[in-house]
């Protein structure tokens, strides 16, 4: 994977902040009771019934909010006991000892930023391993967390915090609604006006862009025409103070990729492509070589989707090493497809994609088969274990521009990527 598009990676995945995956583990009876079958009527000999493990007992104590941090952290590191039935009391106890004390230090006044943030830690992981467990008494407790989060960001926020801290409590505040549901999203949209009036424009910035995405992730389908023209008038004001800038920094594309990112499949009536094109024409001047990098592969995807109805160019080098000739495809219906060999969907894709071909090939359907693999070795087995009928094309050529290198060329950052192109060469669909 190039720089850039490992640094494409990082921005559309980090950007946006810290955000928990809730899975919860529930059992389901399928026999009743009252329809188990009876038991046989043999009488056995008593068997001894093994010990039950003693109930854990953890004791909560007093102190300070750095006392009780430190109580939490030493907990954390203790091991437990070896008996599997005992471990899981004790990781169940630990857990809820974890949010106990985590609301012990949330509850007082005037408690120092990082000892909120190391409570609040705390009380993830308590909550995450009892819904883990299966403990539906935790879900209960989502709403109070949510609460909380946002209730101490805006305390923060109203007195006058160093940027470290201001954005500490930014990351409380995104993680409200997201706990919490959209109820949360009226007392975070006014924070970036507030973080403006602390000189933090950046931070400010960021901050639409993430609000603007959770809206949108939330919204009513009523609500999206107005989404729309507040998206419209956030990318029109960046690009208006970007394209003005002195300098581009980092912070900047992290503000404005995952927005982005989540408009190519969000739906609205907006010209995505033109977007991702012009950001791209700006970053892609830049000093910084990541941001240039950065800047090209956001003018490939504003390529890509701006494909449907035009003609594709394709070229580079073949597997075997030749030439590859796109314009021996005219008079073809194509199916151009970006793949990789350690991406699990497009193997199991594959075998469709061989059917397809074999019972339409003889009527002028084909296929170009793109690789994404930056080891050649990996490659070169898979095709050795899977017989393609079809042309590979592989880019080994750090210099290769335009579309030598399709794959940043027309902005791939997800496997499989198909475009089905007729017989003049112009791209009919993606789907």
């Amino acid at each position: 994977m190039s720089v850039q598009r490992k640094l494409l990676c990082v921005v559309l995945t980090g950007a946006i902040g810290t955000s928990l995956f809730w899975m919860v583990y529930g059992g389901k009876t399928f026999l009743r009771a009252e329809e188990a079958p009876p038991a046989p009527a043999v009488t056995t000999p008593a068997q001894p019934q093994p010990a039950q493990p003693a109930e854990v007992e953890i004791k909560v104590p007093e102190g300070t909010p750095q006392e009780l941090l430190k109580f939490l952290e030493d907990l954390s590191n203790q091991k437990g006991p070896a008996d599997p039935q005992a471990m899981m009391q004790f990781r169940q106890k630990q857990a809820q000892v974890f949010i106990e004390v985590a609301d012990k230090i949330l509850s007082q006044d005037k408690v120092a930023p990082e000892i909120l943030d190391g409570a609040f830690q705390f009380k993830f992981r308590g909550l995450l391993t009892l819904l883990q467990m299966g403990d539906s008494r935790a879900k209960e407790l989502l709403p109070k967390l949510a609460e909380q989060l946002m209730a101490k960001a805006e305390e923060i926020l109203k007195g006058t915090p160093t940027e470290e801290v201001a954005q500490g409590a930014v990351q409380w505040a995104l993680m409200a609604p997201r706990l919490g549901g959209p109820d949360y999203l009226p007392r975070v949209i006014p924070l970036p006006k507030r973080l403006e009036e602390l000189g933090f424009k950046g931070m400010a910035n960021q901050l639409r862009g993430s609000v603007l995405i959770l809206r949108l992730r939330m919204g009513q389908p009523e609500d999206r025409a107005e989404l729309a023209k507040e998206v419209t008038s956030f990318l029109d004001q960046s690009w208006t103070q970007l394209s003005q800038a002195e300098k581009i920094a980092r912070e900047d594309v992290a503000m404005l990729v995952p927005v982005l990112q989540f408009l190519e499949f969000s739906g609205l009536e907006l010209n995505v492509s033109d977007y991702y094109s012009r950001f791209g024409d700006l970053f892609a001047k830049n000093e910084n070589e990541e941001i240039a990098g950065l800047g090209r592969q956001l003018q490939g995807i504003g390529r890509r989707l701006g494909l449907v109805g035009k003609k594709l160019e394709l070229a580079g080098k073949t597997v075997d090493g030749k030439d590859f000739d796109w314009s021996q495809y005219r008079g073809k219906v194509v199916l151009v497809d970006f793949f990789a060999t350690w991406c699990g969907p497009c193997r199991a894709e594959m075998p469709n994609v061989k059917t397809n071909y074999d019972r339409f090939h003889a009527k002028g359907f084909d296929v170009v088969a793109i690789s994404i693999d930056e080891n050649r070795a990996d490659l070169e087995r898979y095709l050795q274990e899977n017989q393609l009928p079809w042309v590979v094309i592989h880019n080994q050529d750090p210099k290769a521009q335009g579309p030598s290198d399709p794959a940043t060329y027309y902005g791939i950052t997800a496997v499989p990527t198909v475009m089905l192109v007729d017989k003049e060469g112009t791209v009919i669909t993606f789907e």
